[in-house]
């Protein structure tokens, strides 16, 4: 009798044949071959390989269920040196002994096969790690679902980076995990390890244009060039799948499955809804492991919509996450909302065009100040009307660019709005938060607002403790904050001025003008008296000064200039070139 699973497979390999595939293209298997490089993913390997050049310490990545951390680490782990020896632990164990009787015989120590002691396990691995540095090895451990890891269990990987000579560390940590991860190790309990930290980053969805390059390029790995999916089914693949690259997979499989079965030489919408609705059908019997199941079920029962919405670039690694309805809060109490979970956003509606890329802002020095003080809902000034205040995303992305002195033509704002501001200097970055946030940033936004049929825009070029300031067609008009919040589930898109030559990452290994840029910024900065130096390569003492720029301005202090460091030095900077929020009522 032929099993289920064996049926799949001869369908499967039918299906690739009936297409000219060479190969499957949509396997969950982390294979590097496969590995569609965003600009999201691009800047997540970016920090390993920063952080692995830095020679002790933490390295973190983490990302939702299948977001595609695995195999980055994969891609990372191909491009290290031939001197580095690699512990990779996949699945940790769930104690002390366990997990370092694992980490010794990755690295291929003798041990005994009954349980030593951890004291033993250690010193035995600290004779290792003294021998390989001796022969010039570099000894990495990388744990993969890292979020599993008992507090206990993660202060003993804390006390293994205390293994070191009196100039190096003698062991490099990499932790990967679920956002889970990050927010176990912003408990006070493990500070020390987030002290630790040289790199981290925090891997997002893909956005709806990425989803369909990401399709094409698993196709073009597979053998086939042309086109096999509609642009309505891509659209649908985004929404049910929300952008998350394993979903994708089990998604478009399914869906050439379905096309195969049908005689059809491409996927259209309806092919993709009825291959969900198999999935949905099919779940209590399919072999999918519980998180990814659970995905499924999130994203497909929730009546077709988007749970995680992204445009082209996802939310600003590290930032916190706060509810539009909480409006305005005092600085001082801002700091302690800072664990507040994400508020997923509005699922997009059929015609919405999301911006191709997405980027980041540029805080201020100083902001316009929101009080805490309560909106005063019997306001006697006559109320403006928000709807006629609304505007489209072509027209919201037209007037955000105008507003740094740009002029677009329709074409540049429909094809790819953030890409012309590419070629101008500019960076688009989305971000999530309340209105504290968009004060901090002290840069207009598009937010984007629901509405029954589907979603609309608003240009916020101003914000007070009542009122924000919405423009359109290049008239300004206040609104009340209680008419906008309602319909604000906090995303918002702003632009940004990159440093010569572009990078949105400086640190160790950079040299030429943007790191004289940020040399002479930071110099700036802190009244420096050597600011006309030129330094053109990115030194330890450089990082240094980043670090602790970092930490005076309230940012994650990783030693690299990133897109918020970068967007932070702007602000302080104060260039008139870049337009400010002003201040209502």
């Amino acid at each position: 009798m032929t099993t289920e699973t064996g049926d799949n497979q001869f369908q499967f390999s039918m299906y690739t044949k009936y297409f000219g595939l060479k190969e499957p293209g949509f396997s969950i298997t982390p294979d590097p071959r496969f590995l569609y490089l965003s600009e999201d993913h691009r800047e997540a390997l970016a920090h390993l390989l920063y952080g692995a050049g830095e020679g002790g310490g933490f390295v973190l990545l983490t990302g939702e269920v299948g977001t595609g951390k695995t195999t980055i680490c994969r891609t990372f782990l191909e491009q290290l040196p031939q001197e580095v020896d690699v512990a990779l632990i996949l699945n940790p164990p769930l104690t002390v002994p366990d997990l370092l009787y694992a980490i010794c015989e990755e690295f291929g120590i003798p041990v005994s096969a009954t349980i030593e002691s951890p004291r033993v396990l250690v010193a035995r691995l600290n004779r290792y790690l003294l021998e390989a540095h001796a022969r010039n090895r570099r000894p990495v451990l990388l744990i993969d679902e890292a979020q599993n890891l008992s507090p206990d269990v993660l202060e003993q990987i804390r006390l293994l980076t205390n293994l070191e000579t009196h100039t190096h560390k003698l062991l490099q940590i990499f932790l990967v995990g679920q956002p889970e991860l990050r927010d176990l190790l912003d408990t006070r309990e493990l500070r020390q390890i987030s002290q630790r930290i040289t790199a981290r980053y925090h891997l997002l969805p893909l956005s709806r244009r990425e989803t369909s390059n990401y399709v094409a390029h698993r196709l073009a790995v597979a053998g086939i060039e042309r086109a096999l999916f509609t642009s309505g089914a891509l659209k649908r693949v985004h929404e049910l799948s929300g952008g998350i690259p394993r979903i994708i997979n089990i998604l478009c499989d399914r869906a050439l499955l379905g096309a195969y079965a049908t005689r059809r030489q491409v996927v259209n919408r309806r092919i993709v809804n009825k291959a969900a609705a198999e999935l949905r059908e099919k779940r209590p019997s399919t072999n999918f492991n519980k998180p990814l199941s659970g995905l499924i079920l999130f994203f497909l029962l929730a009546g077709g919509g988007v749970l995680l919405y992204s445009w082209k670039e996802g939310l600003v690694p590290g930032d916190p996450v706060v509810p539009a309805a909480a409006i305005i809060t005092p600085p001082e109490t801002a700091a302690s909302e800072q664990g507040i979970d994400p508020v997923p956003p509005a699922a997009p509606a059929e015609s919405e065009e999301v911006p191709a890329v997405a980027e980041e802002a540029e805080p201020v020095d100083e902001a316009p100040v929101i009080t805490a003080d309560p909106v005063n809902t019997a306001d006697p000034v006559e109320q403006p009307d928000l709807e006629s205040m609304l505007i489209s995303e072509p027209t919201g992305m037209k007037e955000l660019l105008a507003l740094w002195g740009l002029e677009p033509t329709e074409a540049d704002v429909l094809e790819d709005p953030c890409g012309y501001a590419l070629t101008q200097g500019l960076r688009c970055r989305k971000s999530r938060g309340g209105w504290e946030k968009i004060v901090h940033y002290n840069r207009p936004v598009l937010i984007e607002l629901g509405k029954e049929n589907g979603a609309s825009y608003a240009l916020v070029t101003g914000l007070g403790s009542q009122y924000a300031k919405l423009r359109r067609d290049g008239a300004s008009t206040e609104i009340p904050l209680l008419e906008i919040t309602p319909r604000w589930q906090g995303d918002f898109l702003f632009l940004w001025k990159t440093p010569p030559g572009g990078d949105i990452l400086i640190g160790p290994g950079s040299t030429g003008a943007e790191v004289h840029w940020l040399y002479k910024n930071l110099s700036r900065n802190t009244d420096s008296e050597s600011g006309s130096t030129f330094v053109d390569l990115f030194d330890s003492a450089l990082r240094e000064s980043v670090l602790d720029f970092q930490r005076r301005r309230g940012l994650q202090p990783d030693g690299i200039a990133g897109p918020e460091t970068i967007i932070e030095l702007n602000t302080v900077g104060g260039s008139p070139e870049i337009p400010r929020l002003e201040q209502t009522r």
